[in-house]
């Protein structure tokens, strides 16, 4: 693993803002090399507030969407939210569907049927909602390529309102108002808002357009903060601030879907954490898309029968289970596949099809195996008339931007930097490998095929106690573009001997001056032999936490790596 010691950006300011601030320098420096630079700044980054949020009227079409859904509201349209079959696309339906009931609005829901219908706007969606009546579709979390999907709707006497994040294409659907942070390059971080951000931030403009009282709003800000953190978007800026006031009403949420979620999963009564959401909750809310239909995950959000609940959240975890054995499944196969076909000597790129697997977890997969292989991965589900592909990326690879050059050979495909998916014809897949490699093998190095760790900032022993914990917690959520803090201890000697605990992961105590520390190396057992036998000090890459590993709450290094030589930035 290759390490890169962040840039110490101005010393001098961050011992200044430290005098400043009363501070630890350590923390100033952090905060210095992530460009918050003035006090101002930097209690704004420690200590959120909702007053802090953006006008929602500066997202690009907020002004058609909300006089639209206004004239909706006054004259007893009938609408429909179309929704994607995500965290993010479900969080973001229930929200505008709970706003526009208050309203008192005709309303109904869509969310696809993965499997069926794909992503993005179904016309099996319009031709229902036509029959019905429906003359507003409102779409969340999808739409911004929906051109023909749009037409199609207009034809069928129904307007649409696209609210999105993702990245449009050269032609833009022709919908009433196209609310997407993407159409436009000035926003700063509110470009980054997730699906369900957007869909906040179009009932916020109703609130105040409707002169309502936003604390019932802000009721709702466990849905945000819950498909916030869960599509992985980067927590600066307003997406820091919905994070962290939605972990909160999390916490005390009264829907009781979420709460009987919450209790099933052992968190309820807990301090929560974005990993809390990432790995524990999201899962079991994204399981029932992925392998079957997401109306019961909207039906456990939406609920307000706390014996419903109950029997959502049961089925939801049961759903879970099933989705992580047909992971395991894939995922072996797919290494298999990887070992046998692919020159990973050669190629900076994975691209496997199998009739084999389930569309629904293969984005899981692709994911795992870009952790273990650190090059961007597609995989291609083969089961039905057309391949559908999952692509996952490392950092610095623009997968969109690289898909996009190999277009010619797909029948559509959409997402971002990290993410993407795709439908292609089983007989071009073959050619869309070749020429999906040839990028990758043209735009990354050797050098990049190797993973990297990023450390912020190099710390003295001395400085590392409690003050520093306490400090470090207002850092939270972490997420993309505010990642936990790496430190960086120089010569520091393990007491031997270690010990393997868990599934192959090593604890041992740090000594390094005159302090020791307790420490664990979470999948790092197979240093055991390297590290009992180390005679000269070595370097450590950590995070600082607490554990209850003695039965009270203490502190300790999580260690990220270590280094057996004399490493240098």
């Amino acid at each position: 693993m290759k390490w890169t010691l962040a840039e110490q950006k101005s010393p001098r300011l961050a011992k200044k803002l430290a005098a400043e601030l009363e501070i630890p320098e350590v923390i100033s420096q952090i905060l210095v090399n992530r460009e918050l630079a003035s006090s101002s700044e930097i209690k704004k980054f420690f200590y959120p507030t909702l007053d802090n949020l953006s006008d929602p009227m500066v997202l690009p079409g907020m002004a058609e969407a909300v006089e639209r859904i206004v004239e909706a509201l006054a004259t007893k349209e009938k609408i429909i939210i179309f929704g994607d079959y995500d965290v993010d696309g479900i969080t973001a339906t229930v929200l505008l569907y709970l706003v526009l009931n208050r309203f008192g609005a005709d309303v109904s829901w869509y969310l696809p049927d993965r499997m069926d219908e794909g992503y993005g706007l179904s016309r099996q969606c319009i031709d229902e909602a036509a029959e019905k009546g429906i003359t507003l579709l409102i779409s969340v979390d999808c739409g911004i390529t929906g051109t023909e999907e749009v037409r199609y709707a207009k034809s069928r006497g129904i307007d649409c309102i696209i609210t999105d994040h993702h990245e449009p294409a050269d032609e833009l659907p022709d919908a009433v108002a196209l609310v997407d942070p993407k159409l436009s390059t000035d926003l700063g971080p509110t470009r980054e808002l997730a699906g369900v951000g957007v869909a906040f931030k179009v009932a916020e403009a109703l609130f105040n357009e409707l002169r309502e009282d936003k604390t019932a709003l802000f009721e709702h800000l466990d849905l945000v903060g819950l498909g916030t953190i869960a599509d992985i978007v980067p927590l600066v800026g307003e997406n820091r601030i919905l994070a962290k006031f939605g972990l909160r009403q999390i916490e005390s949420t009264q829907k009781p879907g979420l709460k009987s979620l919450l209790q099933i999963t052992g968190l309820w009564g807990n301090e929560l954490h974005s990993w809390n959401i990432v790995f524990v909750v999201a899962p079991r809310l994204n399981a029932v898309g992925r392998i079957g239909s997401a109306t019961s995950a909207f039906e456990l959000l939406s609920t307000f029968d706390p014996v419903r609940a109950a029997q959502m959240a049961r089925f939801l975890d049961e759903e879970n289970k099933k989705r992580k054995k047909l992971d395991e499944q894939i995922f072996d196969e797919a290494v298999e596949k990887v070992e046998r076909t692919v020159d990973l000597e050669h190629n900076h790129a994975i691209v496997l099809e199998s009739s084999d697997w389930h569309v629904g977890v293969i984005g899981i997969v692709a994911s795992r195996l870009v952790e273990r292989y650190h090059r961007p991965t597609i995989l291609i589900s083969t089961a039905d008339e057309y391949g559908q592909g999952s692509a996952r990326s490392i950092s610095g690879f623009h997968l969109l931007d690289a898909i996009k050059e190999s277009s010619e050979h797909l029948l559509k495909y959409g997402g971002h930097k990290y993410a993407a998916g795709l439908c292609i014809e089983k007989n071009k897949i073959e050619a869309f490998r070749e020429s999906f490699t040839a990028v990758a093998n043209n735009r990354l190095s050797d050098d990049d095929m190797i993973p990297s760790l990023k450390i912020d900032v190099p710390i003295d022993a001395n400085d590392i106690g409690k003050e520093l914990l306490d400090w470090l917690k207002l850092f939270s959520p972490y997420g993309p573009k505010n990642m936990r803090p790496v430190f960086l201890l120089r010569d520091a000697r393990l007491i031997r001997p270690t010990k393997i605990v868990g599934k192959n992961h090593l604890r041992f105590k740090v000594l390094s001056s005159t302090r020791a520390f307790d420490a664990i190396a979470f999948s790092l057992g197979d240093l055991k032999v390297k590290t009992d036998n180390a005679i000269e000090p070595v370097n450590l890459a950590f995070v600082v936490e607490t554990n209850n590993y003695y039965g009270y709450p203490q502190l300790q290094l999580k260690i990220k790596d270590i280094n057996f030589g004399d490493w240098q930035k």
